[in-house]
């Protein structure tokens, strides 16, 4: 093994000049719990991500000399990614607008405009994320945590090409972020009633009625009935520099009884939200939930759920119903009323409109036959409350998802899908050219299979898919039904020790006529090491 720790040696320090990107070990798919059933609602209460295991290792006990006691109390993780992007253009296609591939002469061109540098074929890109930090180091009560970012272009990438990304938003093509950096300070159990408290500073990320980023800090209190949160500080983000920096909340989760808890979730931020969620278990089997949310002082979200898990763990059927109240909330996110200020912001953000009220029955079931047999199906259906509030991201349409998990032999893994989505839309007949809410998909059909392998006791894995997709859609002008298109992908993963992982992932998508200009194929090839320990 010392070949496999050299090559992991000599990856960091080539990598350390460049953006790094980093991530737990991912794990085999296994059955989920009661617990993780309970928190998994859709479109639901929000319940804080658990700490991975893997940034809280055990304390065990070692040499008490400084460096011991460090390698004792420290966690640190650094995943390196490269991404290569490459796409083929079909000759003599031009853009919708009548932009062709062509030098710019100067000499006006029949075939239309010559701009060649949107038509840039590849892209190379790296990412490198830093996670570390300790545990009861120097003082039993102190925790630390640093998350860092770095994420830039190798090569240059034109504007307009099929690779941009916000990164060439950026000086140079490259951002550097500091996306957590926090100290906690903790009771123990000899504090008695403030056993249970903490306190954390620095920068942080915290989830409650929504996901809050600050500059500040927050108070903690876990006792046997309930939990408290209260954090405040100076919002902080990389993408703009908005006038309202001022962000706070409150999380609370009342334990009225061993089956039923009480949350409160609720965010200061330009428009107060609120959102409240009552839960409960019925004997071993089943659990049920409600969740009610409100922004700005109006109601926005209604969700009712009920989950059926029995304790052998075969048979899982959830079934769930969901009410948009109003249109008084936010496509993308609660920052979205923010002020910016940032000079390089200069254009307006994109709008799509207010959400449409609609209402939403889903069904999921999941079952294990045998051994080596799962099947799975799942059965979405929306309803705009009033068709005349269709858009282009918004309308009715009915989902439906049915997948098995095949195990033919030993460490090989089989998985098959077949999903299709039929969107409800207006007929577009009579509409104005600026007029885009009855244009977008009408049918999407989506077939789908991989297989992975594992060798010498999980230390090797390979994988390879494909999937085969007919879309129809319709606009102002056309209706286009029975596209299709299809690709294949395939990875290999590599764990060299108990510390280091690679892996490879590649795939290509061909041919879809409907894209301008027409794109032959496009391909991406994936690379990372990750190093932990």
């Amino acid at each position: 093994m010392k070949i496999a720790h050299t090559f992991v040696t000599v990856w960091l320090v080539v990598m350390l000049g460049l953006p790094f990107a980093l991530f737990g070990q991912e794990a085999k798919p296994s059955a989920p719990s009661v617990n993780d059933l309970w928190n998994s609602m859709l479109q639901a209460s929000s319940v804080p991500a658990a700490h991975d295991p893997a940034h809280t290792p055990p304390q065990v006990g070692g040499s008490t000399s400084s460096e011991g006691n460090f390698l004792n109390h420290v966690f640190f993780e650094v995943r390196s990614d490269y991404w290569r992007y490459d796409t083929d253009f079909n000759s003599g296609a031009r853009t919708i607008t009548g932009i062709i591939n062509a030098p710019d002469t100067g000499v006006a061109n029949p075939a239309g405009f010559p701009y060649p540098s949107i038509f840039q074929p590849g892209a190379n890109r790296m990412e490198t994320l830093l996670d570390l930090g300790t545990r009861g180091w120097g003082w039993d009560r102190l925790d630390t945590h640093f998350t860092l970012r770095q994420y830039q272009d190798i090569t240059r990438v034109n504007q307009g090409a099929p690779a941009e990304n916000i990164i060439e938003t950026f000086p140079f093509s490259r951002q550097y972020q500091v996306l957590e950096a926090s100290a906690e300070i903790h009771g123990k159990p000899e504090d008695g009633y403030w056993s249970g408290f903490s306190a954390q500073l620095g920068r942080l990320n915290i989830y409650g009625a929504e996901l809050a980023t600050l500059d500040g800090g927050a108070l903690s209190l876990d006792r046997p009935r309930f939990n408290l949160t209260l954090y405040g500080g100076r919002r902080f983000t990389f993408f703009s520099d908005p006038v309202q920096r001022g962000i706070g909340g409150v999380n609370f989760d009342l334990k009225l009884g061993p089956d039923t808890s009480f949350e409160y979730d609720g965010l200061w931020y330009i428009r107060p939200i609120h959102s409240f969620a009552l839960r409960r278990r019925f004997g071993p089997t089943w659990l049920w939930s409600t969740y009610f949310r409100t922004v700005g002082g109006q109601p926005v979200d209604f969700s009712t759920q009920v989950i059926y898990a029995p304790g052998n763990g075969k048979t899982t059927l959830r079934g769930s119903f969901f009410e948009k109240l109003s249109n008084k909330d936010f496509f993308y996110d609660y920052t979205l009323n923010a002020t910016d200020t940032d000079r390089y912001n200069v254009l307006p953000r994109l709008y799509l409109g207010p959400i449409s009220t609609y209402t939403q029955f889903v069904i999921d079931a999941r079952r294990t036959l045998a051994s080596r047999l799962r099947l799975g199906a799942s059965v979405w259906i929306r309803r705009l409350n009033d068709d005349k509030n269709q858009g282009p991201y918004d309308t009715s349409f009915e989902d439906y998802r049915v997948n098995s998990q095949v195990f033919p032999m030993r460490k090989t893994e089989l998985f098959l899908e077949y999903h299709q989505r039929n969107s409800d839309r207006l007929s577009p007949l009579g509409a104005t050219l600026d007029n885009i809410s009855h244009v977008g998909e009408t049918s999407v059909k989506d077939l789908s299979g991989e297989i992975r392998r594992s060798f010498g006791e999980g230390r090797f894995g390979l994988s390879g898919g494909v999937y085969y997709r007919r879309l129809s859609m319709q606009d102002q002008f056309f209706f286009l039904n029975g596209l299709h298109q299809s690709g294949w992908l395939a990875g290999a993963w590599w764990k060299l020790d108990s510390h280091s992982r690679i892996f490879f992932d590649y795939n290509l998508d061909n041919d879809f006529f409907l894209f301008t200009p027409d794109l032959k194929n496009s391909r991406a090839l994936h690379a990372g090491v990750v190093w932990k320990y």
